[in-house]
């Protein structure tokens, strides 16, 4: 189930982005989620299961779209389809606006989007 990131969460959710390819790359996740705590277009949405964050996605709000800037799963968890999860439930989140990507989640959307466009 998706819900709106608390602090509560915060813990779980820094870990969680250090898997993210900026991470790797040597943006500080603390830097990150900073951004979503403080910019009000910015969303940030957990994927709980059995009362624990697995998974984590992040938005930026525009007036007709939002971007997906960061998404995130538990490498563990990880080909189980959270991630498929996470952008159906931001989609029904925000539906009446449309949903595009960044440079750093392209790829993942794209095969979200091909594998949806399979089943239709």
């Amino acid at each position: 189930m998706m819900i709106e990131y608390e602090s509560r969460h915060r813990e779980t959710v820094l870990r969680l982005l250090s898997h993210l390819p900026s991470a790797r790359k040597g943006v500080p996740t603390q830097q990150i989620l900073s951004t979503y705590e403080r910019l009000p277009d910015r969303r940030l949405y957990v994927w709980m299961e059995n009362e624990k964050v697995i998974g984590v996605i992040g938005i930026h709000i525009q007036k007709q779209t939002f971007a997906v800037h960061h998404i995130a799963v538990h490498p563990s968890l990880r080909n189980q389809g959270i991630g498929s999860s996470l952008i159906q439930a931001v989609q029904e989140e925000h539906i009446s606006q449309a949903m595009c990507s960044t440079q750093e989640t392209k790829d993942f959307l794209d095969s979200c989007w091909h594998k949806q466009s399979q089943f239709s």
